[in-house]
């Protein structure tokens, strides 16, 4: 049986632990002298005992993250009960917290009623249900608030899905004269 080499690089966090003294932690831990990954796994308290765990590149581990974010800001969008009015509140969250992605939707918004789009037809081009192929840097620009800002983006198009036309409109108005 091969020796696993292994080195703790950087001890990140206890994630649970157990009264037999083991311990869930997160960890960068290079294994077999190879480069650094993030690693969860159960140790016993000197760390010379492992348990089963995973080990995660760099783009897994913020793939992760992302992941985690979204699914804990969707159940708190949802068990907070956000009533329509109530979205005017998380813009300005964003407005506050993240001005460039507001920002980025205002151009798009603004770009998209310049060209005379229903309120409907917005919807259906930032939630992906249509494209515009003739208007390639609005499909760069949808694209690039997702990948730039996956989890505000999946909120927000959860939002826009959910609301009514009219409501919808207010919305786009809103964020258009932040």
């Amino acid at each position: 049986m091969a020796t696993i080499q292994f080195e703790i690089k950087k001890r990140i966090a206890t994630l649970s632990s157990s009264p037999k003294g083991w311990n869930k932690e997160l960890n960068l831990v290079s294994w077999n002298g190879y480069p650094p990954k993030y690693d969860i796994r159960d140790w016993d308290v000197s760390h010379a005992k492992m348990g089963k765990g995973v080990t995660l590149s760099e783009a897994e581990a913020k793939e992760l993250y992302y992941a985690l974010k979204q699914l804990f800001e969707e159940n708190s969008f949802k068990n907070s009960n956000v009533q329509n009015e109530d979205w005017r509140k998380r813009i300005d969250e964003w407005t506050e917290n993240t001005p460039l992605f507001i920002q980025q939707l205002k151009n798009v918004l603004i770009f998209m009623n310049e060209k005379g789009y229903s309120v409907e037809k917005q919807r259906q081009l930032l939630t992906g249900i249509q494209s515009a192929p003739s208007e390639e840097a609005l499909q760069y620009e949808i694209e690039s608030i997702s990948s730039i800002y996956p989890s505000f983006h999946r909120e927000f198009i959860s939002l826009v899905r959910k609301l009514e036309s009219e409501e919808l409109e207010r919305l786009f108005l809103y964020i258009c004269h932040r």
